[in-house]
C-alpha cells in the first residue's frame, strides 16, 4: 500500500487500446513511438504482439516503460494454468484485469463467479485481480441494486479489486469521485477517460476537454492505495496528439514522476 506521504507520487500510464489498429500493423514499432510521448508506463489490452514474455519484458526495459497492468479475456483468468499468469509475472504487472459486459444485468451471476475465480487464481499466482468496468455493470437488478454493487458485496475484498473507469461511471450516471472513495481499499489503478457529452458514448476527448470530473477523480485517487492513473481514449482523430495533450493534463494535476 502507498503511504499517505507518497500517494501524490502516483504514476501515469497509457492504455494501449488507444493504438489497437497501429499495434496490429507494427507492434514493436508502435510501442517505440508510444514510449517517446513520455508516459511512465503502459497497460496492455489483450494484445501482446505474439511476443514471448521475456522478449516483451526486454522491450519495455529498453524503452524505459513500466507495465501498469495486463488485461486478458475473462476466461483466461478463470484458468489457473493459462499462460496469462506467466506473462503478467514476467512483465511485473501490478494486477491482471478483465471486463465482462455480456447480457447484463441478466448474466450478473456469471460475472460474479468469474470474478471470484479470477481473484482466487490471481492470489494463487501471487498477484491481484482487478475488474475493469464499463457502463453496463451499472444497470439495475430486479431489486434496484446495481450489478457492480452486488458483485462487490459478494466477493472477497482481498481477492477482487476494481479498476474504475471514470468515463463509463459518468456515462452510467454514477459519480466517479464518490465511487472511488467508496471502494478506496480495493483500488490500485484508475482509468481516466473524458467525454464531451455524458449521455453519448462516442464523444471521447483528450483529458480535460470534456465533462468528467477528472480533477476530483485524481484528488480522490490520491487518498487510496492507487498506484497508476491510466489514460484511455477509445476514439480519436489523432491518438498520438491526444496522448500528448492528456499527458500534459496529468502533469498539470500533479501526476507522474
Amino acid at each position: 500500500m502507498i503511504s499517505g506521504k507518497d500517494r501524490s507520487k502516483m504514476k501515469h500510464a497509457i492504455q494501449l487500446y488507444n493504438f489497437r489498429e497501429e499495434l496490429k500493423q507494427d507492434f514493436a514499432g508502435t510501442l517505440r513511438e508510444v514510449a517517446k510521448i513520455g508516459y511512465d508506463g503502459v497497460e496492455f489490452a489483450t494484445n501482446y504482439g505474439e511476443m514471448e514474455p521475456l522478449e516483451l519484458a526486454a522491450l519495455l526495459k529498453e524503452l524505459k516503460l513500466e507495465c501498469a497492468g495486463t488485461m486478458f479475456p475473462n476466461l483466461k483468468l478463470c484458468d489457473s494454468d493459462s499462460p496469462a499468469w506467466e506473462m503478467a509475472a514476467i512483465l511485473n504487472s501490478p494486477a491482471v484485469t478483465f471486463s465482462y459486459t455480456e447480457n447484463l444485468p441478466q448474466s450478473w451471476m456469471t460475472l460474479l463467479e468469474r470474478c471470484r475465480l479470477a481473484g482466487t487464481n490471481a492470489a494463487a499466482h501471487g498477484t491481484i485481480f482487478s475488474y475493469h468496468n464499463h457502463w453496463q455493470e451499472f444497470s439495475r437488478l430486479a431489486d434496484g441494486e446495481y450489478v457492480m454493487t452486488r458483485v462487490l458485496e459478494q466477493t472477497d475484498p482481498a481477492q477482487v479489486f476494481i479498476e474504475p473507469d471514470v468515463c463509463w461511471l459518468t456515462r452510467a450516471g454514477v459519480d466517479p469521485v464518490s465511487h472511488i472513495r467508496r471502494y478506496a481499499k480495493r483500488i490500485r489503478q484508475v482509468h481516466l477517460k473524458d467525454l464531451r457529452i455524458p449521455e453519448e458514448r462516442e464523444t471521447m476527448t483528450a483529458l480535460g476537454g470534456g465533462c468528467v470530473d477528472l480533477a476530483g477523480c485524481i484528488a480522490a485517487a490520491k487518498e487510496t492505495p492507487c498506484q497508476w492513473l491510466i489514460y484511455e481514449q477509445d476514439h480519436s482523430a489523432d491518438h498520438f496528439a491526444d496522448a500528448v495533450k492528456s499527458l500534459a493534463f496529468l502533469k498539470k494535476n500533479g501526476v507522474g514522476k
